[in-house]
């Protein structure tokens, strides 16, 4: 069964959530910037997309900042 998988694109202000509805407590978080990667391979720089940077606060008031896989965020309409 294939399913219908549109590209999504995040930039920065953006606001998301994590997509795993099993998870308790999602917060909301908004994108700050998309996370890359360089190293050197064979003389030549290669760039990876590593993911997401997201800021949200938590349940203390306290500024959280990670980077999370494109997949496993959606954004809130």
């Amino acid at each position: 069964m294939l399913e219908d998988l549109s590209k999504v694109f995040f930039v920065p202000g953006d606001i998301v959530k994590v997509r795993h509805k099993q998870l308790k407590n999602i917060p909301l978080m908004y994108v700050v910037e998309k996370v890359t990667r360089s190293y050197k391979h064979n003389e030549e720089t290669v760039n990876s997309f590593k993911g997401i940077k997201c800021r949200w606060f938590n349940a203390h008031g306290d500024l959280c900042e990670a980077v999370f896989s494109s997949k496993d965020l959606e954004k809130v309409k």
